[in-house]
């Protein structure tokens, strides 16, 4: 299957810390993602000084308001390089796998936020879901900046 790479950055008036402690729980990615309906079965592990936390996901599609389709997503999150960056494995519904990768760096007083997305999917689904995936991500940085900034 295909490979798509999406990036993002935008700049945020709050430390990497801040920021990377606020998206260490799944929960706060409500409100941040627009089709993000729910979080659950949170479940934090360490292991080799390591922390990750898996979670399950809904995604409510919509049309004109009206739910079409809820769509479960598990993912796992590595916290690679606190406060300096964390890398998400997303698996959805049919057979699409994204790896997100979060980069905090300080500059100027402020936090440059990075987001690298590659997507593999299917070919005959890469313009819906990359089209998708660019809307939800690109509000979530909007969205994460009003938040923390307010």
């Amino acid at each position: 299957m295909p490979i798509y790479t999406l990036e993002f950055q935008t700049h945020i008036h709050a430390s990497p810390q801040a920021l990377y402690e606020h998206l260490q729980n799944p929960q706060n990615f409500i409100g941040l993602q627009p089709l993000l309906t729910q979080v659950e079965r949170v479940r934090y592990q360490e292991k080799d000084g390591v922390q990750t936390v898996a979670y399950d996901t809904v995604e409510a599609f919509r049309w004109h308001g009206l739910v079409l389709y809820k769509n479960r997503i598990h993912a796992q999150t590595v916290f690679t390089q606190p406060p300096y960056q964390f890398h998400t494995v997303v698996h959805s519904f049919p057979n699409i796998v994204l790896h997100v990768e979060y980069r905090f760096t300080p500059q100027n007083g402020q936090t440059l936020v990075q987001e690298i997305t590659q997507i593999t999917t299917h070919a005959w689904l890469a313009k819906f879901v990359t089209t998708q995936a660019a809307k939800a991500q690109t509000a979530l940085l909007a969205n994460l900046k009003k938040r923390m900034e307010s």
